[in-house]
């Protein structure tokens, strides 16, 4: 899950040149046989455009050894997702599997191009996906675009919790006392016992909440810097435990009613978005009523913003509290931070390293807690790429 966390440490990149890489990939299929081929070709372009800015062919080619060393990993291709992102700058370099398709493309600029990743973390971008069966769980981070697996430190079903528990099996109409062995952890404590004895159903159902309550600790801690919607993924009888012990913020009353066993990673995220895209589709068209009506009110016209010179400085001093971008639209130029002066025009891979202005307004805004929606062009006025409304 690619988080603000993570946006915040890509921005805080200043280099100058730093190369930002992203392309489509693939999961299965003859397809994934192009990946690396495709790759090539974009690291080629990045090193053509080094030394086209000046730089030695050895050392642009040094500076993208770290990503090149993928070339001829075929593990590497096979376990992929839709995109991948590359990030390459004087003495860092990072990756980001993607569970939406980038456009391909090669950036060469002053700072590191994060672009592509907004929509992960704009408004209507994100969202997780809990999908828990008595046998395992599964956390998946989610977009409009496509599903994606979380490496997260979920329990391993109710068997876990049944293995802990010391009694014989043979002697279960004589209640014989419990006694539990240790768990990894000491935050959760142990299920009670007392009457597993002389009822197997008792056992079953107390195995299974003791199970789900480890499960809401685990995913609550996973999901703390989160603060998007999670659609639950279970049948009747899971879901309404589950809802007993957890208090996961942003666990989305209406859920998918299935056995998630039952269904691959496609079907669970065509069900689960069917839930969200309500809220999402909400939430945007209310963010452009708002900005509408705050700039035709001569009383609050001060407050909406469409110049990048008044956008970008206002985002970095947290004074963004709704940023619309017009979707594929950039604007190049440069920020003088010191100054919050900022200026329009250049081209990327010029002389003169420029940056998406766009990009940086975005990026800033949600650092701060601002919310971001990607739009339609037609949403916004005529020839502007982005908008905002000011909280003063």
């Amino acid at each position: 899950m690619f988080t603000r966390d993570d946006l915040g440490r890509l921005l805080a990149v200043h280099a100058a040149p730093a190369v930002s890489l992203f392309m489509p990939t693939h999961t299965a299929g003859r397809e994934i046989r192009q990946d690396p081929i495709r790759f090539r070709n974009l690291l080629g372009q990045a090193v053509e455009r080094l030394t086209a800015l000046g730089m030695r062919r050895p050392d642009a080619e040094a500076m993208v050894t770290p990503a090149a060393k993928f070339l001829d990993e075929g593990a590497f291709w096979r376990h992929q997702d839709r995109g991948l992102a590359m990030f390459i700058a004087d003495g860092m370099f990072e990756m980001h599997r993607l569970p939406m398709e980038p456009p391909e493309e090669v950036v060469v600029a002053r700072g590191l191009s994060v672009r592509p990743l907004l929509p992960l973390l704009a408004a209507e971008g994100a969202f997780m996906i809990l999908a828990v069966s008595a046998s395992r769980a599964r956390l998946f981070s989610a977009s409009r675009w496509g599903i994606c697996d979380e490496d997260a430190a979920l329990p391993d079903g109710v068997q876990e919790v049944h293995a802990e528990t010391d009694y014989d099996e043979n002697s279960l109409h004589s209640a014989p006392p419990a006694r539990h062995g240790k768990r990894r952890g000491s935050a959760v404590s142990m299920v009670k016992t007392h009457n597993f004895g002389e009822d197997p159903e008792g056992l079953r159902k107390a195995h299974l909440v003791e199970y789900l309550r480890r499960l809401a600790v685990a995913v609550h801690e996973h999901l703390k810097v989160f603060s998007g919607p999670t659609v639950l993924v279970a049948d009747d009888e899971i879901r309404g435990h589950f809802r007993a012990v957890s208090n996961l913020n942003g666990l989305l009353e209406n859920a998918v009613d299935a056995n998630p066993d039952a269904l691959d990673a496609q079907e669970i995220h065509r069900r689960a978005y069917a839930l969200v895209e309500p809220l999402f589709t909400q939430a945007r068209d209310k963010a452009v009523d708002q900005f509408r009506a705050v700039l035709g009110d001569a009383r609050t016209s001060g407050r909406a913003a469409t110049r990048p010179e008044e956008i970008v400085p206002a985002a970095r001093q947290n004074r963004v509290a709704t940023l619309l971008l017009g979707e594929g639209r950039r604007v190049w130029g440069r920020y003088d931070e010191a100054n919050d002066r900022v200026s329009v025009g250049g081209e990327p891979g010029g002389e003169a390293l420029v940056i998406d202005l766009v990009e940086r307004a975005a990026a800033e805004t949600l650092l701060n807690g601002g919310e971001v929606h990607v739009v339609g062009v037609d949403a916004l006025p005529a020839d502007t790429a982005m908008a905002a409304v000011l909280r003063y």
